[in-house]
This record gives C-alpha cells, structure tokens and sequence, in this order.
C-alpha cells in the first residue's frame, strides 16, 4: 500500500514537473515574441502639398458653328470664298445675279438728285425774297429811330412841340415792330407750301432709294460669324434657296471640350475649375482649359465593361490659334482641389473597420497605436489623413488588418522610406 502511496506521489511529481516546465515554455516564448512583436512594413507620414486630378478625353468641338443662308433666292453668279478659307463677320461670300436692280437703283438716284436741286431752287428763290423784304425793314426802323433821336434834342432845346415828338416816336414804333415780323418771316421762310411740298418729295425718293439699296445687299451673302469655312454647297451658275445652306463656317477660336464624367467623380467637378489639354494630334503642346458647364442629369452609356453612368461635362479652351481642330480627340486633365502642407500617407495604410470608421496605425516605442481619422484631398499614391496624435515624420503601418490592435508589440521593417527613394 505504502509502496502504491509512493509510487502515486511521484507520478503527480512528475507531472506538476512537466506542467511547470511547459507553462515555463510558454510563458517564456510569449515574452520573447512580445520582446520582438509583429514585423510589419512602414512609411513615414509626409507633409505635402497636394493636388486632386481627374483625368478623361473628350471631343474638340466649335462653340459657334453657323450655316450660311441667304435671305432671297436667286441665281448663284459668284463664289467669293472657297472650303478652308477664314472669314471675318460680315465678309463678302456669295454673289447673286441681281437682274435690273441695279437700274432701278440709278434711276432712284437720279430722281433723288433732280428732287433735292429742285428743293435747293425754291429754298434760293425764297431766301432772296425775305432777305431783301428784311433789309428794306431794318433800314427803314434805322432811319426812324434816328429821326427820333434828333426830335428828342430838339424838344428838349425847345425847338419842336411834345405832339412832334410823339409823331416821331410812334413811327419809330410802327416800323420797329415791321422789322420784327420780317426777321420771324425770314426765319420761317422756309416753311411756305411749295418748300414744304417739295421737302416730302425728296423725303419718299430718299426711303425709295435706301429701299432698293437695302433689297441690292440682300444679293451679296455675307458671314454671320468669324471663323473657317469647312464646307461649301453651292455652285456657281446653281440656284440658291432661302431653306438650302450655301456653306459653314465655325469659329475654330472658340473651342471646347465635351467630355464625360463618372458618377462616382462627379462631385469634385466644379465650374471654373483649371484644366490642361493636351493630345496626340497636336503632341508637345499643352493648352489652358477651364470648366464650363456641367449637366444637370446623367445618363447611361454602354462600355466594353458593361454600363457606366455618367454627367456630361464642357470644357472652355482659353488659349487662342491653337493646333486644335473641332473633331480631334483631347486629353483633360481636371484639377479638382488643391491644399498646401497637408499630411499624407499611402492608401494602404488606412484600415476601414465595419462600422465604416477609418483609423492609421502609427509606431509608438515598438507599438502600434491606433488614431480615428478622416481622409481629405486625394492623388494618385497618397491621400490627406486628418486626425489627432500623429504627426510629420511619424511612421504608419501599411497594409494593417483587423487582427492588428492598439498597443499590440511590432517590429518594423522600414521598406518603404523616402530617403531610400
């Protein structure tokens, strides 16, 4: 009994032995992986000045493009212009034959002439008249008006009576007032029945004219607009209709760029944002653009990866006399935002946790520590964190998952370093 007692105490012996010596084990490698933690990659916090871009293409289009209509039909008698000219507003661009309206025109215009030498005539004839009329008046008020002088010296010397005075007076009066109306009738001269008449004469032979003139402009087309011919339909000695266009022309100075936008992209597009342009057809050059308009709906367009919805956007060209051509093919460049010494790190050191909450993990004395951010402006490698606990120069660890957990013990691996790059 006493030999099984004993043979008991030493198999519990060794086990508790063995327990220890595991539980030893295992304590020890906890502390040794605790001393070394987890290897993981790291990048530092930057401080940068960021810039947010959408890059698309679009089509090059004119922003005024007309076609030439004439205003009468007629006979196409001469092409002034040719396909690849450039006109200015108002240039000649097509004559139509104009039959015998340019006869009617020079007998208008002589009538207008004999009408306004006629006119001349009367206004002549009458002036003379008045004039002479209004100097025998004035004379004879000058010489009534001395008379009075002298009678006055002579009355008051006493040599005349008070009733001759009074004589004098009353013809200087009488005669002042014959002066009076043949000034206000030679002023008014010009308004006597014969003038009058005559005047509206030359008034219905100057609107007849200017008539005629008018239906005369009417055979040479002219342009509505500056720009390049790019098309021409007409023929010389064909028949022009007021429906049929002779030619087009767009206004190659006015450019812009139609473009479209994905839904998922489209809030950062704002008017007036900055825009670089280029393209493979004109290679090497770089032109300013500007955005314009955005559509106020999107629509649904048919790619090789299936459906994408997007906004219709136009892009202004700023730059004149460009190498650009509507119907080429721009590449856009669309800066969306702009921030100066904002901190960064890699997308992939950002963890977005279930509940959609955003966090970094930043290495503090060989641990990871956990900081609730939010993401601002974005480019193509990095993106904006905005948080508290963490500065420029901290180092954030990159790729973390949801096993990673606040104070838990790493290691890092500085793989990714700029002063390595």
């Amino acid at each position: 009994m006493e030999k099984t007692k004993k043979k008991m105490w030493v198999m519990i012996s060794a086990a508790l032995v063995i327990v220890l010596f595991v539980g030893a084990a295992a304590v020890k490698a906890s502390q040794k992986k605790q001393e070394k933690g987890i290897v993981v990659k790291t990048a530092p916090i930057e401080k940068q000045d960021m810039e947010s871009h959408i890059l698309t293409s679009g089509e090059v289009l004119s922003m005024e493009k007309r076609d030439v209509l004439p205003d009468i039909s007629g006979k196409i008698e001469k092409l002034l212009v040719k396909e690849g000219d450039r006109v200015e507003p108002g240039q000649a661009l097509v004559k139509l034959a104009t039959g015998d309206l340019d006869y009617q025109i020079r007998e208008a215009e002589m009538k207008l002439a004999m009408d306004r030498d006629t006119l001349q005539q009367l206004k002549n004839e009458g002036d003379i008249e008045l004039e002479i009329a209004l100097s025998n008046a004035e004379i004879q008020y000058r010489d009534a008006q001395r008379a009075y002088e002298n009678k006055k010296k002579l009355y008051e010397a006493g040599a005349v009576s008070k009733s001759e005075l009074d004589a004098a007076k009353s013809l200087m009066d009488q005669n002042y007032n014959h002066y009076v109306l043949a000034q206000k009738n030679f002023d008014h001269g010009r308004k006597n029945s014969k003038i009058s008449t005559q005047e509206k004469q030359v008034s219905l032979s100057e609107l007849s004219v200017e008539r005629l003139r008018k239906e005369l402009a009417k055979y040479t087309v002219q342009s509505p607009i500056g720009g390049t011919v790019v098309s021409v339909n007409a023929l010389e000695g064909g028949m022009a209709s007021v429906n049929m266009p002779l030619m087009t022309i767009v206004n190659t100075d006015l450019l812009e760029i139609v473009t479209n936008i994905s839904e998922y992209d489209i809030h950062k597009v704002k008017l007036g944002q900055g825009v670089k342009i280029t393209g493979d057809a004109f290679e090497g050059k770089i032109y300013r653009g500007r955005v314009k308009y955005i559509d106020a709906m999107a629509v649904s367009n048919n790619t090789g990866q299936g459906k994408e919805t997007v906004v219709r956007v136009k892009i202004e060209v700023i730059d004149k006399n460009t190498d650009m051509k509507p119907g080429f093919t721009a590449n856009v460049d669309i800066l969306t935002e702009s921030k100066k010494g904002v901190l960064v790190v890699p997308y992939e050191a950002i963890f977005t946790k279930k509940n959609g909450e955003k966090v970094i993990f930043t290495v503090e004395k060989g641990k990871a520590k956990e900081h609730v951010i939010q993401t601002g402006i974005e480019s193509d490698l990095a993106v904006e964190v905005i948080g508290k606990g963490f500065k420029e120069n901290d180092r954030v660890i990159m790729n973390p998952t949801e096993k990673l957990k606040d104070g838990e013990a790493v290691k890092e691996n500085k793989v990714m370093d700029n002063d390595k790059n």
